[in-house]
């Protein structure tokens, strides 16, 4: 009360036994009750984690409908987008994105370094034809740093547009 401990009676001491046994017992309850409750975990590989429409995770950019108007790679705040293109020849036949929108220049690299992405979505919100998304897909580990860099004109990540981008568009049905 006034700064001093109380006296330790006999009485004292066994109420403080009698208060641990106690404190413990609640925490053991609370322990023990979910023991017994249903399983909170999911069997990974088979069965997936459902994540929200809005993630941000993987991107994935459809080169095809790429206008290379550079607009991704220049409000990236971390540097992680690296884009080349150069001027279509003028007898070149007219190409056009799945919008409509004219395709003025050839995209010669169309590089995402994802070990340095900080996912925040600016480059996506930026993009005129919508080609570059955030995808749904989460599982994208590697080994190596290196592994993580994602050259996009190559067959086998155009080939994910039916992987990724697939699983977009029945999670939107």
């Amino acid at each position: 009360m006034n700064g001093q401990p109380e006296e330790l009676t006999v009485s004292r001491y066994f109420k403080n036994i009698a208060d641990g046994v106690i404190s413990a017992l609640k925490g053991m309850k609370i322990t023990f009750s979910y023991n017994f409750r249903a399983s909170q975990c999911i069997e990974y590989p088979e069965e997936r984690e459902v994540v929200a429409d809005k993630t941000r995770a993987r991107l994935y950019n459809n080169v095809d409908d790429c206008i290379s108007c550079n607009q991704c790679a220049n409000i990236c705040p971390v540097d992680c987008i690296y884009l080349a293109a150069v001027k279509r020849p003028k007898d070149a036949p007219a190409k056009k994105t799945s919008t409509g929108s004219p395709i003025r220049l050839d995209l010669k690299q169309y590089t995402i370094d994802n070990a340095l992405c900080c996912f925040c979505g600016l480059c996506t919100s930026v993009c005129p034809t919508k080609c570059l998304t955030h995808s749904n897909d989460y599982e994208y580990t590697q080994y190596n740093v290196d592994g993580l860099m994602y050259d996009y004109l190559s067959p086998e990540l155009r080939d994910w547009k039916e992987r990724i981008v697939g699983k977009q568009d029945a999670i939107a049905e």
